[in-house]
């Protein structure tokens, strides 16, 4: 096992590394000088992810975390380069985090919102309550084709 001195001096590096990777494995998006717009373009299926996550945000919160989480799956099946293994357990961690940083950036687009409120918007109480119950949702439904299938 390292010495203290190490594993500190390793949780600051990986969290200087996180903060700069966003928690995504992406490239952090440049931010112009206004708060809260992002200057470098949005892939295509993000924002197609951001639109229908927008719509359906109209009716719910719930309807907005299902779509985000169905809609990230396929985004990850399709660029697995996105998670970033480096500064997570396992892939469900790195998973979470891509997440996380999806629905800032998404508030971001959504809102006009600064990363900052955005965050704190992330770590609300309420916002959290909501995500959990949106993600066992989520593997509820995932669970269903098995079941008919029996």
């Amino acid at each position: 096992m390292a010495s203290p001195n190490k594993q500190q001096k390793r949780a600051k590096r990986a969290k200087a590394k996180a903060k700069q990777i966003r928690m995504g494995g992406r490239k952090p998006l440049a931010l112009d000088d206004e708060p809260g717009h992002l200057a470098e373009p949005i892939p295509e299926y993000t924002l197609a992810m951001f639109s229908k996550m927008h719509d359906a945000e109209a009716t719910s919160r719930n309807d907005m975390l299902l779509i985000l989480l169905s809609e990230l799956s396929g985004i990850i099946n399709d660029h697995p380069e996105l998670l970033d293994m480096e500064n997570a357990e396992n892939e469900a961690m790195a998973a979470t985090h891509l997440a996380a940083d999806m629905l800032i950036d998404y508030r971001m687009w959504a809102d006009g919102m600064d990363r900052e409120t955005a965050q704190a918007w992330l770590t609300e109480p309420q916002f959290i309550s909501d995500f959990g119950q949106a993600l066992d949702s989520y593997r509820e439904s995932l669970d269903e084709p098995d079941a008919k299938t029996e």
